[in-house]
């Protein structure tokens, strides 16, 4: 188990610097102000040096929860988790100085008993993982349109609430159960993610383009509405831009000469539904054609045509869309076909 603890924290470690270096050069359209840039930095730096520990743990046997650094960075979390979550969700939220509140908690170093701070942080933590439900729960207008992203806000919010249970039985329980689940924890936490932004690139846009409508603050108010639906529908409809594997809402909204977020706003305002639904409603659309037009051609072959970069994605869309698999949808058309023959 320690060998396996050890290779994923090395993973994690890795995540981290390759998700920083993606958030700063490649995710277009998010916040990035000197505060999100800082409390990313600070929650995957202070996620690293826990696993640091963590590992020093594995190969020393040494009982972290006694290191003041160890708990420094443990503090440190919580409130970078906030900070960022704020920036990335709340871009436009005014920033003032009792945001500095925020740091309070790394003050409960001091405390002299161990097991009354770090009770404490977790308490601090659940109350930053309410609040971020919460928020999400506020976009409770659109949560269909995220039903398939919310699977990995689902099993955040479980994977939460098991390390707070830990976490306030740190009294009780042998110091090496804690260490071992928190470690691969995290690293669980690092996959999850990675997972997310593999299968959905512009997760953190659009949510950040429905908090914008939560809040009523529309990017909309200038924009000719009815020419700009009219041309993304031109774009999809005439030019196929949905064959793009590799398509997203900055090179739809550059197309359209618009910005991600009013794009993200424009389809969740008038269509009900994220830009990755949209996209994956209308390459679903084509392949229900192309099931039914061309019976030889196979499953696989006809979900890269239609622009899903797996055979995988592509069920799970269709599936999503449809309740259907391909397979059982393209039997549904047989047999209707075979009814109509015989009567």
């Amino acid at each position: 188990m320690n060998t396996i603890s050890i290779l994923s924290i090395g993973f994690s470690i890795v995540s981290a610097v390759m998700l920083f270096i993606a958030y700063l050069f490649f995710f277009k359209n998010v916040n990035k102000n000197w505060i999100a840039v800082s409390s990313c930095g600070f929650l995957l730096f202070s996620l690293s040096s826990l696993q640091l520990w963590h590992l020093d743990f594995f190969i020393n046997d040494i009982d972290i929860f006694l290191v003041p650094e160890y708990r420094f960075w443990l503090f440190m979390v919580p409130p970078m988790f906030y900070f960022f979550s704020r920036s990335i969700l709340l871009p436009a939220t005014k920033n003032g100085p009792i945001l500095m509140l925020h740091l309070v908690p790394l003050l409960f170093n001091f405390i002299d008993r161990y097991e009354v701070s770090i009770t404490l942080i977790f308490l601090v933590g659940t109350g930053y993982s309410f609040w971020f439900a919460n928020l999400i729960y506020s976009f409770r207008a659109q949560r269909s349109r995220f039903k398939v992203e919310m699977f990995f806000f689902a099993f955040f919010a479980i994977l939460a609430v098991l390390v707070l249970v830990f976490g306030v039985s740190i009294p009780y329980i042998d110091h090496a159960y804690f260490y071992l689940f928190y470690s691969n924890s995290i690293s669980l936490a690092y996959i999850l993610i990675v997972m997310a932004l593999l299968v959905f690139p512009d997760l953190l846009t659009e949510l950040a383009a429905v908090a914008t409508l939560s809040y009523a603050m529309s990017t909309l108010k200038d924009m000719n509405i009815e020419a700009a639906l009219q041309k993304l529908e031109d774009l999809m409809k005439n030019g196929k831009m949905y064959q793009n594997e590799n398509l997203n809402l900055a090179m739809v909204a550059n197309e359209m000469q618009i910005t991600s977020h009013q794009l993200s706003e424009l389809i969740n305002v008038h269509y009900g539904m994220s830009f990755s639904r949209y996209i994956r409603g209308h390459r679903v659309r084509e392949a229900k054609v192309l099931l039914a037009r061309d019976q030889q051609s196979s499953v696989l072959s006809i979900s890269m045509e239609t622009g899903f970069k797996s055979q995988s994605n592509f069920y799970l869309a269709f599936k999503e869309i449809t309740g259907q698999s391909p397979g059982d949808y393209r039997k549904s058309l047989g047999a209707g076909q075979a009814d109509s023959a015989n009567t």
